[in-house]
């Protein structure tokens, strides 16, 4: 392989792999081959290809570098996969290369919609046409149960308490949310669903029903937050949690496990109920996702693969100063170089010592002999 390179964006990863030569193997994320979706090249014999890597399948996983309320500071956040390269399409060999491809964002992924104009009779009766600045929605998880522990920015393992939180924040007052639909999936093809389309829990033990909380300091911010413990799919430590979320301008439609629902229901709710019914209410869907990095006890931490390819948002490959991508049968001819060379070196060595010690020794014979002569000669 000649050369890697990584486009970001905020849904998937372009990446771009160029050969010194012509390439009939296989590309595919590291762990899912099985899965068609991660297979994502069956080499044709060119010597370059293009193709997109979802940041929600085939074993994408994240990690936030800060421990900071992201909501206050901007935070960098990295996505990476581990991309392999194997030069035979049937067999593995020790010289097929895995390069572990980062992205790195400079924000947290705020999803926005769009809602449709808005009509408004003013006292002269003529239509006044505007748009409300949509709210943002975002989605992360966080250790323990509770909304104020540590943001998970690392592996978690298996039992780990957890707590998933969907943050609502605008400008303007009389949004509300709901959540439904929220799966569990490898980033394959096994998958399980924790939130029905009611909003309900569908295994009270895996993950609890939606409560909420909100706050009007500067933005108004609605927190949805479940508490869950931490699982994953047999044989794959990547775990991705995924969710429907329901952003209206007015209340919501009413579903039975609404995170309102409960003992905890405050003034604001009742206001909301008085902004517009829901038949008036105006409505938008996203789709958020999580990715966790889960180990079993006794797992070590350790990065399986050490070759590295670094890219930021706007989409240049950066290697990073202190690492360098070899293939192994280049560091195996320099490190045999190296040792022949070593050997070469000691023989020389050996040679001009054993040179130099039978100089020496035909030198003292030498003096032993002229001063033996001198000595018996009679005048």
């Amino acid at each position: 392989m000649e050369d890697i390179e990584a486009e970001c964006q905020d849904d998937y990863m372009k990446i771009r792999i160029a050969f010194n030569g012509s390439f009939a193997g296989l590309l595919y994320s590291a762990g899912y081959s099985y899965d068609p979706d991660c297979m994502y090249v069956n080499g044709t014999g060119r010597d370059y290809y293009e193709f997109y890597i979802q940041l929600n399948r085939c074993g994408t996983l994240g990690e936030n570098t800060h421990h900071q309320d992201s909501r206050k500071n901007p935070t960098k956040n990295l996505m990476w996969n581990t991309v392999t390269v194997q030069y035979n399409p049937l067999i593995e060999e020790e010289f097929d290369e895995h390069f572990k491809v980062t992205c790195e964002y400079g924000y947290d992924f705020w999803k926005t919609v769009t809602f449709p104009f808005l009509d408004v009779e003013v006292a002269t009766g003529n239509p006044v046409v505007f748009t409300l600045q949509p709210p943002e929605c975002y989605m992360e998880i966080r250790y323990g149960y509770g909304t104020t522990g540590t943001r998970v920015a690392g592996p978690v393992r298996v039992g780990d308490p957890l707590t998933l939180i969907i943050y609502m924040r605008s400008k303007y007052d009389g949004f509300d949310i709901v959540v439904n639909d929220c799966y569990a999936h490898n980033g394959g093809n096994k998958r399980i669903q924790l939130i029905d389309q009611y909003g309900c829990p569908v295994d009270d033990k895996l993950i609890s029903r939606f409560r909420g909380s909100w706050s009007e300091s500067g933005l108004f911010e609605t927190q949805v937050f479940a508490y869950m413990k931490t699982f994953r799919f047999t044989g794959s430590p990547a775990l991705y949690i995924e969710c429907d979320v329901r952003m209206c301008h007015g209340r919501c439609p009413s579903q039975p496990c609404h995170w309102r629902n409960s003992k905890n229901v405050a003034k604001r709710s009742l206001a909301i109920d008085g902004l517009t019914t829901p038949a008036s209410s105006l409505s938008e869907n996203v789709n958020l996702f999580q990715s966790l990095r889960v180990l079993q006890e006794g797992e070590a931490e350790a990065e399986v693969f050490q070759n590295t390819t670094t890219a930021s948002q706007s989409g240049v490959s950066e290697a990073t100063g202190d690492k360098v991508c070899l293939r192994s049968t280049v560091v195996n001819t320099i490190v045999g170089f190296s040792c022949g060379l070593i050997c070469i070196m000691v023989g020389t060595l050996l040679v001009l010592c054993s040179r130099i010690r039978r100089a020496a020794r035909e030198k003292l014979l030498s003096d032993s002999l002229s001063y033996m002569t001198h000595k018996g000669r009679i005048n």
